[in-house]
């Protein structure tokens, strides 16, 4: 204890010093392990999410184009699957959609159950595949509503007609 107590402040950090930089080196070692484990987790989070909310908006798309096939073709649909599927899709959008395309799915939703406009429905739903669209890309995605209009019907006359007809 004298020792310490007769060593000059530079001779006693000169001789703690490499215990104190073990130290240091281990706590920082520490950190930089929890915060990669930390890091790499929210990642693996993010990925599953991500995954589930492409599904979800695949699904509602895959919903709406199997309805559009059966009336192409003139075949009468399941009303009580569709409603099923629509009821996991209601869900699915609450739980991992974007803000804007969960807005935009309600909009559609509500229009579809309004019939004093009948061309609510697809108006809403073509903005509903905007927004899913940008999420999905990021914004950068140059796919407008009438580019979906013309996939949906395939006949550029036709595009041009419906927008004139419901503007």
């Amino acid at each position: 204890m004298e020792d310490f107590q007769n060593m000059s402040l530079i001779t006693l950090i000169a001789k703690i010093w490499p215990y104190l930089i073990a130290m240091l080196t281990m706590i920082i070692t520490i950190l930089g392990w929890i915060i990669h484990r930390k890091t790499e987790r929210i990642k693996i989070i993010e990925n599953q999410l991500s995954g589930k909310k492409y599904k979800a908006y695949a699904d509602i798309v895959q919903l709406f184009y199997d309805i559009l096939q059966d009336i192409r073709n003139g075949n009468s649909f399941d009303q009580k699957e569709t409603e099923k599927r629509m009821m996991n899709s209601k869900r699915d959008m609450l739980m991992y959609g974007s803000d804007k395309v969960f807005e935009a799915f309600n909009k559609y939703l509500c229009s579809s159950t309004n019939n004093s406009n009948p061309t609510l429905p697809m108006k809403y739903f073509l903005k509903l595949i905007c927004e899913i669209r940008k999420d999905m890309c990021g914004k950068n995605t140059c796919v407008n509503e009438k580019d979906i209009l013309l996939n949906l019907m395939q006949n550029e006359d036709e595009v041009e007609k419906y927008k004139l007809l419901y503007k």
